[in-house]
């Protein structure tokens, strides 16, 4: 499992336990830069055919010196390296900084005009419509009766858009005062709404009005680079490797700046909710349990009043994770390894994870 962001039109960064991939251009000629050597791919439709550029030979190729063009392409690749693993880590410990748009009480634009022109056209279509193009004298007498109709058919036509953008704002008030209220049924549609696009899923599993709990699905910790940005003793910049306790702190300050995202977009969503739980869990298929397949790996409980005093832009993810009344969160040794949580105390938590398990 990895994690991919589309940086540009064309232009696609890729981290996986491989590296870092850059692919440019579009799907029916794609070239793929690092994370390994480099690749071409085609595709159209369901079908793609990709292949490496270039290959590996058992006897030693003769050493020969590059060209000009040769560097520089290599000089490109590594730079385009670089600036994706920064990329990618930016992405992965920023997501808490986003900010989310308040929900409003819905003011719906007036209705769109009646275009004249395109409402006498229409009556006159109608009109003729049944009398064939040789009886000119019947045509010409629909036509005139058409435009005598005109002016009774506008002010209907204005008069049932202005109805129905009546109607609609009341309907949309209503959703309003039922969401303000904490209507749980409007608060979850409103979430579930909130969600339909974030890269870590969400969603809402209860809410009581003013409290609600929701589920964020996050990839296990091989999601995080290898690489790191550094720079060598002439001060040149370099990729380097990351220790298994960078890993797994590069992937805990990603838990927690997804989580701090979820909850600021659920209080924007739904102003009714003063508390939010968040419960995280992992699909881990490469665990040695087969209850860790799918397992709690976060728990805790996050106040409007405590986040609307943050400054987010220098909060520190983390420490809000761990402050968070109710935490739990296991690690283990010098690597910091996240563990599943032990739920035998929490019976309530370890019910949502049976139910999803059981959805799989």
């Amino acid at each position: 499992m990895g994690l991919s962001i589309k940086i540009a039109p064309g232009l696609r960064v890729s981290a996986s336990s491989r590296g870092i991939c850059t692919s440019m251009g579009p799907r029916a000629a794609r070239l793929h830069v690092g994370a390994g050597r480099a690749g071409f791919s085609t595709g159209a439709g369901p079908i793609t055919y990709g292949t490496s550029l270039g290959g590996r030979s058992r006897s030693r190729a003769p050493r020969t010196s590059l060209t000009a063009l040769e560097r520089q392409a290599r000089a490109a690749e590594k730079a385009a390296r670089y600036e994706a693993v920064g990329r990618v880590e930016q992405a992965l410990v920023s997501a808490h900084r986003e900010e989310f748009t308040p929900a409003a009480a819905p003011v719906l634009p007036e209705p769109t005009p009646v275009d004249p022109k395109d409402l006498r056209s229409m009556l006159r279509r109608q009109a003729l419509e049944q009398i064939p193009r040789w009886k000119m004298r019947n045509r010409s007498t629909a036509r005139k009766q058409a435009d005598k109709r005109f002016p009774t058919a506008l002010r209907e036509e204005t008069a049932r858009r202005a109805d129905e953008r009546t109607a609609a704002q009341a309907a949309a008030e209503a959703e309003w005062a039922r969401l303000t209220s904490g209507d749980p049924v409007t608060v979850i549609a409103a979430l579930e709404a909130a969600f339909e696009d974030n890269v870590s899923p969400a969603a809402p599993i209860d809410s009581t009005g003013t409290a609600a709990t929701v589920v964020v699905a996050f990839p296990p910790p091989a999601m995080v680079p290898e690489r790191k940005q550094a720079t060598t003793p002439s001060g040149k910049p370099t990729l380097h490797k990351r220790t298994k306790a960078e890993r797994n702190s590069l992937y805990v300050r990603a838990l927690a700046s997804t989580v701090l995202a979820t909850v600021k977009e659920t209080l924007a969503a739904a102003p009714s909710v003063k508390e939010v739980t968040i419960l995280v869990v992992r699909q881990d298929p490469d665990t040695h349990k087969p209850e860790d397949y799918l397992a709690a790996i976060y728990a805790g409980r996050f106040t409007r009043e405590r986040l609307a005093t943050l400054n987010w832009n220098q909060v520190d993810p983390v420490a809000e994770l761990l402050l968070a009344p109710g935490a739990m969160l296991y690690r283990r040794g010098q690597g910091g390894d996240v563990l599943p949580l032990d739920l035998a105390a929490e019976p309530e938590l370890a019910a949502v994870i049976a139910q999803l398990r059981a959805g799989l």
